[in-house]
């Protein structure tokens, strides 16, 4: 009754849009390799990572990671990060996807034509449906008109005759879509391939379809810091955060040998973990830094901060182990107390000495005024005792 009534299944809408996709795909220059895809709810709703076929990576596409370029219909041109270990798209393809208000059903033919940069047309699952659903509904329109006979000289009669009665009762599909939609339908058909591949085919977009799920490689698989990514949720957060502080953070893994953001809470803003993960990296830091007279406040701010990442899910709990045998080790043993009572008597020393050289820096400074004062007074002596000599004489002149 369903098809009678023209809406079709889910599972028809797809296979028919992956029909026309494969009759634009077939349509293409044969130089320029491509492939289709079907969209899945992880491509346009929750991880938005688009894995692609296996093989095909292996063959056309660079093996690190790379920016690829994926150009629209219309020549709009979008920026997205190939990651060549999971053979997939990742930052760069939300946007894409949201921009061009991609759906599950949805069909993709993406065709590489250049080394780094994809040509894509997109087959909507949507206007599939109403097509589909349209043409359902005329055929059923014409078995009733015809009666079951075939009437080839009253054909195109009875269809316009069917569409008239059809316009006032809902959406009319025009004449010239049918006939192209006929047509097509007539064309598309699966290609056959042959055993060998179909099997090596179907094994790789298995293997891709694993990886769409985008679950994260086991820490021990990260070869170095070249193909070490943040992934939270499926969704790369790398471009959040800078080279200098992913490169702390991957240490900081490694030292653990696991992803520290592995069970943080699902479904967090991803900017606030590049933050959490920030955060995380400058107390790792200040702890290395820190001396045995660092304020306890601040040993306490920084338990305080982890404690909270740590409810979160954030793997921080070897950092607070450090920082309670530190508190521990300057704050809490006889030993701890000499210990800065020792520097305290260092610092205050170390201020008198420094005090006394000032003070014997300025001594030495008055010392150079005072000779430079000494040697001028003696050259006005001189003078002065002139002057008084020929004073007297003339005070000693007879009248």
């Amino acid at each position: 009754k369903a098809a009678t009534e023209g809406t079709s299944s889910r599972g028809e809408v797809m296979s028919s849009a992956v029909l026309q996709a494969e009759e634009i795909q077939s349509n293409l220059q044969s130089e320029f390799p491509s492939f289709v895809k079907s969209l899945v709810r992880s491509h346009v709703a929750s991880c938005f990572w688009m894995g692609l076929p296996v093989s095909f990576c292996k063959k056309h596409l660079p093996d690190k990671d790379t920016t690829i370029i994926l150009e629209d219909e219309s020549g709009k041109e979008y920026n997205t990060k190939y990651i060549a270990c999971k053979t997939g798209l990742s930052a760069g393809w939300r946007q894409f996807s949201a921009v061009h208000k991609l759906q599950e059903g949805d069909v993709v033919v993406f065709q590489l034509i250049q080394p780094t940069k994809f040509k894509v047309y997109i087959i909507r699952a949507n206007n599939t449906r109403e097509l589909d659903g349209a043409f359902l509904s005329l055929d059923n329109c014409i078995k009733q008109k015809m009666g079951g006979k075939t009437c080839k000289g009253n054909t195109d009669i009875d269809v316009v005759t069917c569409n008239a009665s059809k316009r006032k009762h809902g959406k009319s599909i025009p004449l010239d879509v049918r006939k192209k939609k006929k047509s097509s339908m007539s064309r598309m058909r699966p290609k056959a391939r042959p055993p060998v591949e179909q099997s090596e085919n179907d094994s790789d977009e298995a293997l891709s379809e694993v990886m769409e799920g985008y679950k994260m490689l086991e820490f021990k698989d990260v070869k170095g810091f070249e193909n070490f990514s943040i992934i939270v949720d499926g969704m790369p957060i790398d471009v959040e955060l800078s080279t200098e502080v992913r490169n702390k953070y991957y240490n900081l893994c490694c030292s653990q040998h696991a992803f520290l953001h592995d069970n943080l809470i699902k479904g967090m803003n991803y900017k606030l973990i590049a933050g959490i993960i920030s955060e995380t990296v400058n107390i790792a830091d200040a702890i290395k830094v820190s001396v045995i007279c660092t304020p306890r406040f601040e040993f306490t701010n920084w338990d305080k901060t982890l404690l909270a990442f740590e409810h979160l899910g954030m793997n921080v709990e070897f950092l607070r182990v450090r920082l309670r045998r530190l508190v521990s080790i300057a704050y809490e043993t006889n030993d701890a107390l000499e210990a800065r009572k020792y520097l305290a008597c260092r610092n205050e020393y170390t201020r008198a000495d420094d005090e006394i050289k000032n003070m014997e820096a300025k001594l030495e400074e008055l010392k150079g005024a005072c000779y430079e004062f000494g040697a001028y007074l003696e050259s006005l002596k001189c003078k002065a005792e002139s002057y008084h000599v020929k004073f007297k004489k003339e005070v000693a002149t007879p009248w």
